[in-house]
């Protein structure tokens, strides 16, 4: 019996051993960079989890600029020279596509057919002068978005929502819509109103002063709620449009805000493979995203974006199936909630420091005031071009800085064949068939080499200035999306659009003591989350002048917002 044990497991002691010489060990080739210390098992995966960019800063510093580092039985050779960056985007032999495939496959359980050709032409949808029509349907949208804000109908509609059928699972999706309180205090009365997550709203009067004329209040809420209720709303329906009985289904930008805020915690574990069925949190969040208008109902949607109803149409004249158009839909919006996650960052830095929010509401002040036209507050209007939201240099700047220590993004290729890679510097590495090869973006954002006091938010960074590494100009300071992506021209006038009408529109603050910072353990995701959320307040200002987006591309027509 003895000799038995011991031979089972002598025989588990070399199947172990052979199964790390087969899968995780490796020995280098003539001229392949040289590989990270790391696990014997798990490699680096607890190193990157931990402190992803000092990781691999450290490392840099050990092994130079390009390395390999090893998740579990995975190499990814790292190229951290940013002068480099040009040659890796357009080296034929790092292909996206493989990478995006299984992304679709382990994350959204679809794969798209004919990729390459579908998103060459649905990416054509955001730019040109499609890029100008979607610009005035999401100014109609945030237009609508401050109006409710203002007025206090984005809460009313939120909690009015819950009023389908009781105990239907329904109910259920829609009450996640109610799941935070927002107070509102008046500020001439000081009455305090309490909305409940019940719909039920309580006035607390104060005696001495309830024959004072009501004003504005103060409303407090959570940040994400406020930015969800401010930018993801018109963001969602510039993608997917509207329909009349929205309200009555959970497909609603809140209840799909609340939902992708769950599913997206679990997304790097997900594209790399890890069974869903790990995750019921990620499970349960899904089958509430899944929840959409069929194909010929959203085409048919007002507003549906082109984007979505290109996409819907190549999909279907190549067979594919509703589920796999509905996992399309979410890939899609997938992109876009990391546009959310830069508006959350951007309205907490602005509440963050004083000294920031005066100096950028000086710029958009000065800029409005130029453009105003009328002659009272009521009916004052200052029209913009995309032309005109691009010259604000705080703004710009500000953005840049937001995304440059937010930014978590992971640029990961797949090896098509063996690689002779020549960085910008001349140097040469062999790079194998079959591995990952990665630019990883947030290294060169904390580089003390290229930023002076890199963990430090400077709003103004950006205004007028070169950076350098090495004694060479850098093209590409801040990597913000990928290289690849069709849409991140829309997405940064949707931002900037946003920061505009905001402070025209608004006065916010954090609430005493509310503090967060990025989530450091979320590197790999395009933009880091928060480690937890915030309160914060904002009352509407009283007859802010009307700011008009005008699409100069040859139309005229134009929404106000």
């Amino acid at each position: 019996m003895g000799i038995a044990v011991t031979a089972i497991l002598g025989l588990l002691v070399v199947g172990l051993i052979l199964a790390y010489f087969r899968f995780l060990h490796r020995n280098l080739r003539p001229g392949e960079p040289p590989i990270a210390p790391g696990h014997w098992f798990w490699g680096n995966c607890i190193q990157f989890k931990e402190h992803a960019v000092k990781f691999l800063l450290d490392t840099r510093a050990k092994c130079g600029d390009v390395f390999t580092v090893r998740f579990f039985n995975q190499h990814i050779t790292m190229v951290l020279d940013i002068h480099s960056y040009e040659r890796f985007a357009k080296q034929r032999n790092f292909d996206f596509d493989e990478i995006a495939k299984q992304v679709n496959q382990n994350v959204f359980q679809y794969e798209l057919v004919n990729a390459r050709k579908m998103i060459s032409e649905a990416g054509q949808k955001v730019n040109g002068r499609h890029l100008f029509t979607s610009m005035e349907h999401f100014a109609s949208n945030l237009k609508n978005a401050f109006r409710d804000m203002g007025s206090g109908e984005a809460d009313e509609q939120a909690l009015g929502t819950s009023s389908v059928q009781s105990q239907s699972e329904l109910e259920k999706d829609l009450n996640v819509v109610n799941s935070s309180t927002s107070i509102n205090t008046c500020s001439t009365s000081k009455d305090i109103v309490v909305s409940s997550p019940n719909n039920h709203s309580h006035i607390i009067p104060n005696p001495s002063t309830t024959t004072a004329k009501p004003r504005a209040c103060w409303h407090e809420d959570d940040l994400r709620n406020f930015a969800s209720r401010t930018f993801f709303s018109p963001l969602f329906y510039t993608i997917f449009g509207h329909d009349a009985k929205d309200h009555e289904t959970s497909f609603h930008p809140q209840v799909f805000h609340k939902m992708f805020d769950q599913f997206h915690k679990y997304f790097n574990f997900l594209w790399l493979g890890v069974p869903p069925q790990l995750f019921p949190e990620a499970m349960k969040a899904g089958a509430v995203l899944a929840q959409q208008p069929s194909s010929g109902d959203m085409m048919v949607r007002e507003g549906c974006s082109e984007y979505i109803k290109f996409a819907t149409d190549f999909m279907l004249k190549h067979s594919q199936t509703e589920r796999e158009i509905v996992s399309h839909n979410l890939v899609f919006l997938h992109v876009n909630y990391n546009t959310f996650r830069v508006v959350y960052w951007c309205v907490y830095k602005l509440m963050e420091d004083a000294k920031i929010m005066a100096a950028l509401r000086e710029e958009v002040q000065e800029a409005v005031d130029a453009k105003r036209s009328g002659s009272t507050s009521e009916d004052s209007v200052a029209e913009f071009t995309i032309d005109d939201i691009h010259k604000l240099p705080l703004v710009d700047s500000f953005l840049q800085e937001v995304i440059r220590l937010m930014s978590g993004v992971f640029m990961i290729r797949k090896v098509v064949d063996d690689t002779s890679f020549t960085t910008d510097s001349g140097a040469i590495y062999n790079i194998r068939k079959g591995d990952r090869v990665a630019i990883y973006p947030p290294a060169f954002h904390y580089d003390p080499e290229i930023y002076e006091e890199p963990e430090t938010f400077k709003y103004d960074r950006f205004v007028d200035t070169t950076f350098y590494k090495n004694g060479k100009a850098i093209k590409n300071p801040v990597i913000g999306f990928g290289s690849l992506c069709p849409g991140q021209k829309f997405a940064v006038l949707q931002i900037k659009w946003f920061i505009i009408n905001l402070l025209n529109s608004f006065k916010l603050e954090l609430l005493d003591g509310e503090r967060t910072e990025p989530n450091i353990n979320m590197y790999g995701h395009e933009i880091l989350p928060p480690t937890h959320d915030v309160r914060c307040r904002f009352l509407a200002k009283d007859s802010p002048v009307t700011l008009t987006y005008v699409n100069n591309y040859g139309s005229t027509r134009a929404h106000r917002s």
